[in-house]
Order: C-alpha cells, then structure tokens, then sequence
C-alpha cells in the first residue's frame, strides 16, 4: 500500500470516529479504535501538552509587562484626586479669607484654617471698582447727585453700585504623589464679591434708628433771619394764651369720655390739617403744598365761568361742626337704644347739635359769598 494511502487511512481512523466512540472516551471507557489508531493519538496528545505548557508559561510574563501599566493609571487617579481636594481647599480658603476681611470681622477672630499649610499663601485686596455693573437706571440726581436744587450737595459716592470690590486668592505648590519625578504642580484660587454695605456705623452714625440723611445729602443752610423766624413761630405756638382753646383739634374731652363710656376709643379724633406723604425739595411744589394745606384750613369753593361748584374743599370749622354732629348724634342714639334715662342729657346734646348746625349753615354762605365774590372777580 503506498505511503500516502496508509496517511490517508490514518486520518480517516482519525476523524471518522463515531458518536458512541466519542461518549465512551468521555465516560472515561476503552475506546473501540484500533490498536495502530490509538498509538497515534497518543503521540498528538503528547504534543498538544508540550504546547500548552509553553502557553500556560506566558501568563506572569503578560503579568509583569501589564503590572506597570496599571500602577501608572492606580497613580493618575491618585493624583487627580489629589489634585481635585487641594483645589477644592484653595478655593474654600480664598472664600473664607474674603468673608473674614468683610468689616466688622477681623483675621483675629477668624483664624486660617487648619488644613491649610503655613507655606501656602493666601492674600485679600480690596478698594477696587467696576465700571461695568454702573447702570444708568440707579444714576439718579437724588441718590447720585452731585447737587440738587436748593444748593444741596450729594455724596456720591455713598451709593454708588461700583465700588466696594473684594478679590481673595489662594495659592499653593505641591509635588506629585506617588509620582515625585514630575516635579510639582501649582494651584490657585480666586473669589470676589461686591462688598459695600451701608452699615450705620461705617456712616458716622451711632445708632440704626438715627436718619442717614446727614451721611447722603449736605442739606442747604437757610438764612439766619429764616430760622430765627421758624424758632419764633414755635415759640409762640406753645406759649400762646389760646394753646389751652386748641385741644379739641386732637385731645378733646368731650370725644374721650363719651369713647370710654360706650367703649369706642380712649381717644379723640385728630383734626390737624397735615400735609400729606409729602418729601420734595422743589420749591414749586411746596408752594402748591402749602397753599392746598391753607385752603384745608379756612375751606375754599371753586366756581366754573357759569357759576357752578366744581371744586369744593372743607375747612377745619366745617369738619369739626359735622364732627361734633355726628358725636352728639350717635350719643343720643346709643342711650336711647340701650334705655338710660338720660332725658336732660340727651336735651342738652340736641340743643347743642340745634346750635352747630345752625353754625354750619351760617359758615357755608359765607364761603358762598366769598366764592361768588372771586368768581365775579375774574370774570373779563
């Protein structure tokens, strides 16, 4: 038989092996190849562990030339969280060193941290401006002046949004962990804030309830002659022999003992003609104040070119006479709902209403007349 037929056989006796030959050798029985067959698989299986003991060999190579590399990245990662805490503490630092240099605190009663090395430096600079938050909408004469009318100088500066900038930096070098040979790396850290509070102290001022309008405003002087006249006219309200005749405008007697009988106040109506949520220092303007105050006072009736009322203005008398009125009114009512008998009381009160309105209808021709009479005087 030639040599290449017996290979032929030999690989056919190999590879044809049936499924029961293939579960006998796995069930660890004799297989049923012949005895030629059976020499030669040995000899392959021979070699087929000569070549896995040569693979089985590489694994602690692949083992050190891997090693390395994983140390390499193990000590990237280090070194970046390393690198991340120490920021992290830089910019924390620089925040703390600003808020400690923030007035009233002081470095003193705000110690350094404790974690932050005493090689490392830490610096605040303030006093700087920025220009670019000056909003023309807040640049207005009253808060940024320079003066207003009257002669009155504004401090500026006092209010304006761009001053007051704070800039803490914190910087630090520190070598590469695990990794010295790289040298050292640099960190640094920067935080500000617009700090320019309007503490009443930082003004000059001794107290949160004192007004701040001397800190903002160096208000015009009047003339001498000017104040001397308004200290007068004080003077001569409080020491005037009718001062006593002027209590029923807020403190009268009549309106407190009737409240604290029926329970309605302990107090009197105020019938003072103020000037009303009034702050201006346009002189104009204050003129028009003052004449509305007057006519709040005497009363005053505007007529149109017909004649007719088109304004009408109740005067201090007019609104006491209602009100005294209507105080007598609600006392009589108020007896006879709960029935006291206060027969000669309540006479006495409806004599007196008799009386003031009586008053009232003589005061409304009068302004009547005087209205006619300005009318008449502007007509053409």
């Amino acid at each position: 038989m030639p040599d290449c037929l017996t290979q032929y056989q030999d690989l056919s006796g190999l590879t044809n092996v049936s499924q029961a030959d293939g579960n006998r050798v796995f069930a660890g029985l004799p297989s049923r190849q012949p005895v030629g067959d059976r020499g030669c698989s040995m000899r392959r299986n021979r070699d087929c562990r000569r070549r896995m003991s040569r693979v089985r060999g590489l694994a602690p190579l692949e083992l050190v030339l891997a090693l390395p590399l994983l140390l390499l990245v193990m000590a990237l990662m280090i070194n970046f969280g390393t690198l991340a805490c120490w920021k992290i503490r830089a910019l924390t630092v620089a925040r703390n060193a600003l808020w400690e240099s923030r007035w009233p605190r002081t470095p003193s009663s705000n110690p350094r941290p404790v974690y932050w090395p005493v090689g490392a430096n830490v610096s605040v600079a303030g006093g700087q401006h920025v220009p670019q938050i000056d909003d023309p909408r807040v640049d207005q004469p009253v808060a940024r002046g320079p003066t207003l009318p009257g002669g009155t100088i504004v401090n500026r500066d006092l209010l304006d949004p761009t001053r007051g900038l704070r800039t803490a930096t914190a910087g630090i070098e520190r070598p590469w962990t695990m990794i010295a040979n790289l040298g050292s790396y640099r960190l640094r850290a920067e935080t500000c804030m617009i700090d320019d509070k309007w503490q009443y102290q930082r003004t000059g001022l001794s107290s949160n309830y004192q007004r701040r309008i001397d800190a903002i405003w160096a208000l015009a002087k009047a003339p001498p002659a000017l104040s001397q006249a308004y200290v007068q006219a004080v003077v001569n309200i409080l020491q005037a022999p009718f001062r006593a005749s002027l209590a029923p405008l807020d403190r009268d007697p009549e309106h407190i003992y009737y409240g604290q009988l029926f329970g309605w106040g302990r107090s009197a109506p105020d019938y003072h003609p103020g000037l009303q949520r009034f702050c201006s220092l346009d002189r104009e303007l204050a003129d028009v104040r003052v004449t509305q105050l007057v006519e709040r006072i005497e009363g005053k009736i505007e007529r149109d070119s017909r004649g007719r009322i088109v304004r009408r203005v109740q005067g201090v008398p007019e609104r006491m006479t209602q009100g005294f009125i209507s105080l007598y009114q609600r006392v009589i009512n108020q007896y006879r709902r709960l029935g006291i008998p206060a027969e000669a009381e309540i006479r006495q009160l409806e004599q007196k209403i008799e009386v003031l309105r009586a008053y009232l209808q003589a005061l409304q021709r009068l302004q009547e007349q005087q209205s006619n009479a300005a009318a008449a005087d502007h007509r053409p």
